[in-house]
């Protein structure tokens, strides 16, 4: 009897089509795509650019109001933060209601004239503006600015600055600005003048658009933050919302 080899069978494997690639790479930019859907997403519930710089503002005038308590006791003199006030077309429209400089008294008594700079000024971020005191002509059409609580500024009537670096005047002179002052013992100055008739002094901040004189109008009641500071401390309390005011 012969013995016949055992019979081997081949399976020849159907090549990949061009169909089941392409449907490969499709699925493959489904994915990718849906992914630029999902950042995307994300990205625009991250992306509210305005409560973002408001919140970086309002730090900023925190840690501004922190220097300036320490300045003054440190150095024991007054010292002051001075607010850009000249308003365009006269003044300086990128610097208006915008740039905080922070200064020293050379000599000690708050009725001295010589002020100098301590560090460079700060500039408020792109369309973050300080709420000044009086409101009025800076309130966008439509726009109801709530009173009460009013989410405006407690600060000391313009002065035109010079300062001064030692005993020499610098140039350009920094011009009108409102002001508030801390004292020697790290306390704020606020008499009746500087609070007008609120209960405490405040900072307050909020989004705006710029009018056809490049005048800051307030445009959002709702997009307001700013800060509370205690007279007899310095001390500062974050407000984020305008009925906190």
């Amino acid at each position: 009897m012969r013995l016949r080899p055992p019979a081997f069978t081949f399976i020849r494997r159907a090549p990949s089509t061009a169909g089941t690639r392409a449907f490969t790479l499709l699925e493959l930019l489904i994915v990718v795509g849906l992914i630029g859907v999902l950042v995307g997403g994300v990205s625009l519930a991250l992306g509210d650019s305005s409560g973002r710089s408001l919140a970086t503002a309002q730090q900023q005038l925190a840690s501004l109001v922190g220097q300036a308590r320490a300045n003054a006791a440190i150095g024991q003199t007054e010292t002051r933060l001075l607010f850009y006030g000249n308003p365009p077309p006269v003044g300086e429209a990128t610097r208006f209601l915008r740039q905080v400089q922070l200064v020293r008294a050379l000599t000690p008594g708050s009725a001295t004239t010589a002020w100098e700079p301590i560090g460079p000024a700060l500039t408020l971020p792109r369309g973050i503006y300080l709420v000044p005191p009086t409101t009025a002509g800076f309130i966008a059409a439509g726009v109801v600015w709530p009173t009460n609580p009013a989410p405006r500024s407690t600060l000391n009537t313009r002065i035109n600055y010079t300062l001064v670096s030692g005993n020499t005047p610098l140039i350009p002179i920094f011009g009108s600005s409102y002001w508030i002052e801390f004292q020697p013992n790290g306390s704020l100055r606020s008499d009746a003048a500087l609070l007008a008739g609120q209960p405490y002094p405040k900072l307050a901040i909020a989004t705006a658009t710029l009018s056809a004189t490049n005048s800051p109008l307030f445009n959002n009641p709702g997009a307001v933050r700013g800060l509370i500071i205690r007279p007899a401390t310095g001390a500062v309390t974050y407000v984020n919302e305008a009925a906190s005011f």
